[in-house]
């Protein structure tokens, strides 16, 4: 409850640096610790004001644009290797 003693709506905990959980100890809010936890891990590295300006969205959009051309370039040296080895086989 609130001051005025009103229910407090949502997830009510704290997170430590350590990633322990003190407060309601619900699935729901130890899926949400686990969420943060993810988060920050995969952040390091990454400055509070590079995340308000959305590099993680950008970094997202370059993958999935980059990802297909890899995969070509890794078929088609594939493909290549092939070639050579049934070459060699003659």
């Amino acid at each position: 409850m609130n001051e005025s003693g009103h229910a407090l709506n949502g997830p009510h905990f704290v997170v430590t640096p350590s990633g322990d959980i003190h407060g309601e100890s619900t699935e729901n809010n130890l899926d949400l610790v686990r969420r943060i936890t993810a988060c920050v891990n995969a952040c390091e590295g990454i400055t509070t004001e590079e995340l308000e300006s959305g590099i993680v969205e950008d970094m997202r959009r370059v993958i999935a644009e980059i990802v297909p051309v890899l995969q070509s370039q890794n078929t088609n040296q594939q493909t290549v290797r092939n070639k050579v080895v049934v070459h060699q086989d003659r």
